[in-house]
């Protein structure tokens, strides 16, 4: 991955993560399935990050959820999952001699 690719890979994966931390403090139901399953799968996707997309498509394919609780759980994991990606990739950044690796 070039230091181009990177850098905009990162800064999608940033506003990702805005996005889903925003509408996780509001509460935003609707806004999380939005982001959780399109941004994150997408995003996902297109850095070939098989278990991320796995993850973020279980989002809607695990429904139906007990209840809201139940909902914000799984979402709640999701970010945490997106927030190892977003970790590995500023990693990899600053050590670029190292293997790209964006899921354990």
């Amino acid at each position: 991955m070039t230091m181009k690719n990177s850098l905009s890979a990162q800064l999608a994966l940033e506003d990702v993560l805005a996005a889903l931390w925003h509408a996780r403090r509001d509460g935003n139901v609707g806004r999380l399935v939005h982001v959780g399953h399109c941004e994150v799968q997408r995003w996902a996707r297109d850095m070939r990050d098989d278990m991320l997309t796995a993850h973020a498509r279980a989002l809607l394919t695990d429904c139906p959820y007990r209840n809201r609780e139940d909902f914000l759980f799984a979402v709640d994991r999701l970010i945490a999952k997106v927030e190892h990606a977003h970790v590995q990739l500023v990693s990899h950044d600053r050590d670029p001699a190292s293997p790209v690796r964006l899921h354990a």
